[in-house]
């Protein structure tokens, strides 16, 4: 598993979860103030990643995640 095959796949979860086109999601986009901040879009994403990865993002620490790469380099930590 490399940074690009994970930073893909988190791009294709938040498409889905807060129906975004893929496109204009990139590492840099900044996951509050450009996704959103509905819980359940933010938990819909969190259980996408969890699933594919085997890890646990609690609640209260997705939110701390300022954009899309903060959340790769997580992943990359605990996978």
């Amino acid at each position: 598993m490399n940074r690009e095959e994970v930073l893909a796949n988190v791009i294709e979860f938040a498409s889905m979860a807060f129906k975004k086109d893929a496109a204009d999601i990139r590492e840099d986009t900044k996951i509050s103030e450009e996704l959103g901040v509905l819980s359940m879009q933010r938990i819909a994403m969190a259980s996408s990643i969890e699933n594919e990865y085997d890890i646990m993002i609690p609640v209260a620490k997705f939110g701390q995640f300022d954009t899309i790469g903060d959340l790769v380099n997580f992943i990359l930590e605990e996978a």
